[in-house]
């Protein structure tokens, strides 16, 4: 009776190697398989893993690009394979990189528990090197999606970057047209008064509600204000720009209803002026 080996997880762990697809054991009357699929090492490195020291069998197939080159762009891939004691098991490896059409190594490492399996056991082998890869291949669908996101993120936060100084700009300049407007509101309404005074026309509550003659030159005094110098956005992450993105907007939707409440204003004063002329 065969003696029982060692199951991995009685080998220290080995999470970390670089570049190894692990699948999922099968357990199968007291034998264990499981895949590992490298893309980049060579079959006996892939063999020699420590954590599949105490297998059985460690079971390989590999496939790899070709050093020569054909007369066509398709590319050409040299296979192979070792049954480590597991007869037409490599095979049934070089088969699954074959049939997925993907390049590197896969050991299927087999702990015999004592039981033979007859044939069941290559579908074990196929179904573990089959997962393996798909491991590998779910991991870089994952990072081709990742270095996209970064690519886009990259590009709208220097797209960003630029339209913020724009959108300062055209803040600065409707800033300067909203306040221009309102004080010329301003200034109609205590020309409005100062005529209604000149005049002794104007009632008490007039006077109490509009601004005084006193008050006009202080609003027609107001300084200009200086350009901002404009902010470098350039190292701000992505996050605080599409913050200050909805900040401008909202600023700009802010200036654009004062410059038309102003203008209202202004048309109110002018035909107020016409009715009074008429």
């Amino acid at each position: 009776m065969s003696q029982k080996r060692k199951r991995p997880e009685d080998e220290s762990s080995n999470e970390d190697a670089p570049d190894v697809f692990r699948s999922d054991p099968i357990e199968d009357r007291s034998s264990t398989f499981i895949g590992y699929f490298s893309p980049s090492l060579e079959g006996n490195a892939l063999q020699a893993l420590p954590e599949i020291k105490s297998a059985t069998h460690k079971i390989l197939g590999y496939r790899k690009e070709s050093d020569q080159r054909s007369l066509t762009s398709v590319k050409q891939y040299v296979s192979g394979n070792d049954d480590d004691g597991e007869k037409y098991g490599g095979k049934k490896v070089e088969k699954i990189l074959e049939g997925m059409r993907v390049g590197g190594a896969c050991v299927v490492a087999r702990w015999y528990g004592g039981i033979m399996l007859g044939p069941v056991r290559f579908t074990h082998i196929e179904n573990c090197a089959r997962a393996a890869v798909s491991k590998w291949q779910t991991h870089e669908t994952e990072q081709r999606a990742k270095k996209m996101r970064l690519e886009q993120e990259i590009a709208e936060q220097k797209k960003l970057a630029v339209a913020l100084i724009e959108r300062d700009r055209s803040i600065e300049v409707l800033r300067t047209l909203a306040a221009g407007q309102e004080k010329q509101v301003k200034e109609g309404i205590v020309a409005g008064v100062e005529a209604l005074t000149d005049a002794k026309e104007a009632s008490k509550d007039v006077e109490g509600a509009a601004p005084k003659p006193s008050e006009a030159a202080g609003l027609k005094q107001k300084p200009e204000s200086t350009p901002k110098p404009a902010m470098d956005y350039s190292a701000m992450p992505l996050a605080r720009l599409r913050a200050l993105d909805r900040a401008r907007d909202a600023t700009l939707s802010f200036l654009l209803k004062r410059i038309d409440k102003a203008d209202a204003d202004l048309s109110a004063l002018k035909q107020s002026e016409e009715a009074e002329d008429g």
